[in-house]
């Protein structure tokens, strides 16, 4: 690991796909950093626009930065080529139509070797196209916040939106073994408890170095009823993974209950919607679902909704009589609907639950 004024190496891997207007302002705030030795690597996930010539052009202006051409495989195998290329002992993330702080680095850094611990995170802000910014909270505390392992994870699963790569600069080592799955389009942040339980400690910074945007041409953004279920049906099972690697785990009981109650509503929400939008999904994924949901040991002390502990025992007695029973109350309820008697929705297409996972 090469050493700088004493700063330690740090990769800042960038992955790339189709963002020509927005790139340039990303990769401006990390080379102005003022922690110097990095690596950067931007990963050009084969872009169709300027963005791989655009990255080009900084890699001659920059000698930190390396440039990697590749087929686009989706965003988990665009961070997973970084990992693999890196030459650092700590690594860094940043959304290509993102940009941060300018001490950001320096700042994180000197907290991770002081408290010598294995992540340190920041918190973030929201800004919107239209130059509007969101802060998540107004009052800050000056401190650093220590925290074990016990309590890092209880914080990015109990509340997901710490569950972000980018807030964060991990060791190396945390990723021997990660499995980046390919083409995935949402949920992509969720493999994160992996590095977080290999940790023994984070250090936590409390100020927005990360400013996050919200572009209206965002894959989170799209209205079409497709992307909406693809998007259910990765986070399913992401959360799903979640809870099967946990569940072996009794020092995280108390993070297990959230997770497998969450699963549990996920499952049966997309199975209302498969049957909704039956079209938007393979024939075999009903069975599929069916397996996860089966899999979960579901007691009297979970709370769950009476309806949603109903819906499960019809499952588990017969799930081709709960499909029957499902497809002929949204039938009647758009008949209702279209004679105007009531106006009641048949699905839950986008619950609160996947706002922000």
């Amino acid at each position: 690991m090469e050493h700088t004024n004493n700063q330690p190496l740090l990769t800042v891997i960038v992955p790339c796909y189709n963002v020509e207007k927005y790139v340039d302002k990303c990769i401006s705030s990390i080379v102005n950093q003022t922690y110097s030795n990095l690596e950067i690597l931007l990963i050009d996930d084969g872009s169709t626009d300027s963005t791989g010539k655009k990255c080009d052009e900084w890699k001659n202006r920059d000698l930190r930065i390396r440039v990697i051409h590749k087929q686009n495989e989706g965003l988990p195998y665009a961070r997973k080529t970084g990992v693999e290329n890196t030459t650092a002992d700590y690594i860094a993330f940043v959304d290509s139509d993102d940009w941060i702080d300018t001490n950001m680095y320096s700042d994180m850094m000197s907290a991770l070797l002081t408290t010598n611990s294995d992540i340190a995170q920041c918190d973030y802000c929201t800004v919107y196209e239209d130059g509007r910014v969101k802060h998540r909270v107004n009052e800050r505390q000056s401190d650093l916040q220590v925290m074990n392992r016990m309590e890092a994870m209880k914080k990015i699963i109990l509340k997901p939106y710490w569950t972000a790569f980018w807030i964060n600069i991990f060791k190396k080592h945390l990723f021997d073994g990660i499995v980046f799955k390919k083409e995935l389009a949402y949920g992509e942040d969720l493999i994160i408890h992996y590095m977080f339980h290999r940790s023994s400690q984070t250090v936590y910074l409390d100020r927005e170095y990360y400013f996050y945007l919200i572009r209206n041409d965002s894959i989170s953004n799209h209205g079409a009823i497709q992307d909406d279920m693809k998007r259910f049906c990765e986070i399913t099972d992401a959360w799903y993974d979640r809870y099967i690697f946990l569940k072996p785990h009794p020092e995280y009981n108390n993070i297990i209950k959230f997770v497998k109650h969450k699963t549990i509503c996920l499952c049966m929400g997309l199975m209302r919607n498969m049957i909704v939008y039956p079209k938007c999904f393979p024939k075999e994924h009903f069975k599929y679902t069916v397996k996860q949901l089966s899999s979960i040991s579901i007691t009297q002390d979970d709370k769950l909704h009476k309806l949603i502990k109903f819906e499960i025992r019809i499952i588990m007695f017969n799930p081709k009589l709960y499909k029957i029973l499902r497809t002929l109350y949204v039938f009647v309820i758009r008949i209702t609907n279209k004679l105007k008697i009531t106006n009641r929705k048949t699905s839950v297409r986008m619950m609160n639950v996947l706002l922000y996972w």
